[in-house]
């Protein structure tokens, strides 16, 4: 297992972007104009000979069966005519310097729009989503982490154990403009339920609005990486925290037309909502310690968080 902060400074600076117009080139035989960072690892690909592509370079330390089963993921979203980024080629997989690249057809879109109407509509996709039923393979390998962090990728307790392992490779090194949140984010992992026990379905990981574009044909998520099979309520904790505890009734309402809450998921939807706060607090207390280019760390907000679970209860 390579050192937890290689892993992250291979996230930021991605060696091998500058090489990737190339590589395509060579590797399908087709003619790069140019290539435009959007993200972290991902690039917009433009074509003299056909459709703008986007390519998704992945960290070394991810196996190329991990990104041969996202494009599997993809073939599967297409078969059910879901809205999704489609393989760009027929061997959407190539590998360059180690690393794994998946290619796909770009999404002319834009963010949506903060309404009702599309909050609701987010809903209603991230149910139809838990409403399919998979198939053997990919889409039922263990899900619901980021894959940011390939030693940690699987279901979402895998972020838990993530954010505990960013703060053990702080130890002894903490300055102490941050040792009170990191010795709090420490006490306050105790609070994360990994969702380990409840209804499991297909799930998308990280379904933030950060990864919808609206499109003339509707709303398409994207950024399938690491999909599969997992605890639906976490997957639902990531878009009701974008949504914010004042129109948790607004996505709720797109959900349930297709996806009913169980007992125990409403029961436990505060613990699993501190997951995702949880590993960001302790990747930016870990970027605060290492990196002179950060300055600030932050706790999560129990208050908000507390919010949100209430109107998950509020709305049966």
């Amino acid at each position: 297992m390579a050192r937890i902060g290689t892993t992250i400074r291979e996230v930021y600076r991605r060696p091998g972007v500058d090489l990737l117009g190339g590589h395509l080139e060579n590797w399908y035989g087709i003619h790069v104009v140019r290539t435009t960072r959007l993200d972290a690892g991902v690039i917009r690909v433009e074509r003299r000979d056909g459709p703008t592509w986007v390519a998704r370079l992945f960290v070394a330390g991810r196996a190329r069966s991990r990104t041969d089963g996202d494009a599997e993921v993809l073939r599967f979203l297409e078969r059910q005519n879901m809205q999704a980024e489609r393989c760009a080629h027929p061997e959407p997989v190539s590998t360059l310097d180690g690393r794994a690249v998946l290619v796909t057809e770009y999404v002319d879109g834009r963010a949506p729009a903060n309404t009702p109407t599309v909050r609701r509509n987010l809903g209603g996709l991230l149910g139809r989503i838990h409403s399919m039923q998979t198939e053997p393979g990919p889409t039922q390998r263990p899900a619901g982490s980021l894959h940011h962090l390939p030693d940690y990728e699987g279901a979402p307790g895998e972020d838990l154990v993530a954010a505990r392992a960013l703060l053990a490779d702080l130890d002894g090194r903490v300055p102490p403009e941050h040792q009170q949140v990191y010795e709090t984010l420490q006490v306050l992992l105790a609070k994360g339920d990994t969702g380990h026990g409840l209804p499991e379905r297909f799930v998308h990981p990280d379904p933030a609005r950060t990864n919808v574009l609206a499109t003339a044909d509707g709303l398409v998520l994207v950024d399938w990486a690491g999909a599969g099979t997992g605890p639906r309520l976490a997957s639902l904790a990531v878009l009701l925290h974008g949504a914010g505890p004042e129109h948790v009734a607004d996505v709720l309402a797109g959900y349930r037309a297709h996806v009913g809450l169980t007992a125990d998921e409403v029961d436990r939807v505060e613990g699993v909502l501190w997951i995702r706060p949880l590993w960001l607090a302790c990747w930016q207390c870990w970027l605060a310690v290492v990196s002179a280019k950060v300055q600030r760390a932050f706790l999560p907000d129990p208050e908000r968080i507390a919010a949100i679970a209430d109107q998950v209860r509020a709305n049966p």
